[in-house]
């Protein structure tokens, strides 16, 4: 049975091989979650008016989860083990879980309070493409850890 998980995502992968990293991964995630991507456009115009129209328009559609995420440099980081334990957590109590990856420029300050779940992948920056991938794999990786596969091994 798969769980659904939504992933928020601003803009679509540029590169080539980005793409098909992302749907090597969205195709593995197939058995266990029924990954919803919503690809957002990016805001227009200065920094903080882009921001401020990216954070109006995701967080009406993460108001709508009981589990909405932040993915975020400046959030706790966990290992491979400690997200699939919490994505387990958040299973069990049959939580409805979307994830969110913002634009070039991170998400707006009064986005950040609001939400009050975030998750980072490390402190280094990566380009937008390849965090889309990263996570994703990383998500693939916490189901198999979940259902014990040896793929995490």
């Amino acid at each position: 049975m798969s769980y659904p998980v939504r992933l928020y995502v601003f803009g679509r992968p540029k590169l080539a091989c980005a793409r098909d990293w992302e749907e090597h991964y969205t195709a593995m995630l197939r058995p266990y979650a029924r990954l919803e991507l919503v690809e957002l456009p990016e805001g227009r115009g200065s920094v903080a008016r882009q921001l401020k129209d990216e954070g109006v328009r995701l967080q009406s559609k993460l108001e709508a989860l009981q589990c909405p995420v932040l993915l975020t440099p400046e959030a706790p980081a966990r290992d491979s083990e400690a997200f699939a334990a919490w994505l387990g957590k958040a299973m069990d109590q049959g939580l409805s879980l979307g994830f969110a990856i913002g634009s070039s420029h991170g998400f707006d300050p009064s986005l950040k309070s609001a939400i009050r779940e975030k998750l980072s992948l490390g402190p280094m920056t990566f380009p937008h493409d390849l965090t889309r991938v990263m996570f994703l794999e990383q998500l693939y990786r916490a189901f198999a850890i979940i259902k014990g596969s040896p793929y995490n091994k």
